[in-house]
């Protein structure tokens, strides 16, 4: 114990910030200066929390292999906490929250795993200091007595993300992310355009079902420096009927993206995307008078 005392305290964050998370927890109930070190030392985390350990585990196999870096945190609600769908979605934003207020100082890099977001938005806008954020909503696998198999196919729009880029009562929100990710969010063009603005570093963003974004969006991009400066952008089921080419004409006015290899999970979108166009292709006739491109 001496020993890691004589040591600086840049080397124990560095030596404690690989340890698993009930390691790191234990060592921050050892003393208070080995919690306050603790507490700086969580910089990565990826939280869900489940109504049923099956949901944790299903979950889990969903998540793509670059995410695996992150530390792993699952919360089980109680049998009360859990009830009805009403009572799941405010108690995992509430645990959400409550963990999120303890590290937004410490935390670069966060992923939450929850039905919908409510509540837990307001700690994540005062994160000064994240570089990643994703957000996954979409757990289509999932099954609960009081879920309609219909609310894993939409995802309405909502003001809640509104918090997440400033405005005259919160000049500041976020401001220094890199990467992000959503699924199954219900947010408009207007507000992600709002987010990347306030964020001007983002390089990655990936969007999945996220039915309310239009081409308008992808226009944005093409003919914004937030858009030039992207080097990822991946989407998928984000168009409700087919892949629109017009989309196709945006992204490719958007130089610096980079070509990378696809997960298997990309793959199965990229087949549902190719079969749906394949099928809409026939149905485009050139009308009259319209020049060939």
């Amino acid at each position: 114990m001496a020993q890691i005392f004589s040591l600086p305290v840049e080397i124990v964050v560095e030596i404690i910030r690989h340890l698993p998370i009930p390691s790191l927890l234990a060592f921050g109930t050892t003393s208070k200066y080995f919690h306050s070190l603790q507490s700086i030392s969580l910089s990565t985390i990826r939280l869900g929390v489940f109504p049923t350990r099956i949901h944790a585990m299903i979950s889990l196999l969903d998540i793509s292999p670059d995410r695996s870096s992150l530390h792993d945190v699952q919360v089980i609600l109680s049998e009360r906490d859990s009830r009805t769908k009403k009572t799941v979605i405010r108690n995992q934003n509430a645990t959400i929250s409550n963990i999120i207020d303890k590290y937004q100082h410490s935390l670069r890099h966060l992923e939450i795993t929850l039905w919908e977001l409510q509540s837990a938005v307001e700690p994540i806008a005062k994160m000064r200091n994240l570089r990643s954020l994703s957000i996954r909503l979409d757990h289509p696998q999932a099954r609960f007595l009081d879920i309609d198999r219909s609310f894993w196919t939409d995802s309405p729009a909502s003001t809640v993300w509104n918090a997440l880029y400033a405005n005259k009562t919160r000049p500041k929100v976020l401001g220094r992310l890199r990467s992000l990710n959503l699924e199954r969010c219900g947010i408009t063009d207007y507000q992600l355009q709002r987010i990347l603005e306030d964020n001007p570093n983002i390089s990655d963003l990936r969007l999945r079902k996220c039915l309310y974004l239009t081409e308008d969006f992808f226009g944005y991009l093409a003919g914004s420096q937030v858009g030039q400066r992207l080097d990822v952008l991946h989407f998928t089921q984000n168009t409700a009927a087919c892949a629109d080419d017009r989309l196709l004409r945006h992204i490719g006015k958007l130089l610096n993206l980079t070509v990378g290899a696809p997960t298997s999970r990309d793959w199965y979108e990229l087949t549902y995307v190719l079969v749906t166009f394949t099928t809409w292709v026939p149905q485009y006739q050139q009308r009259p008078g319209e020049e060939a491109e």
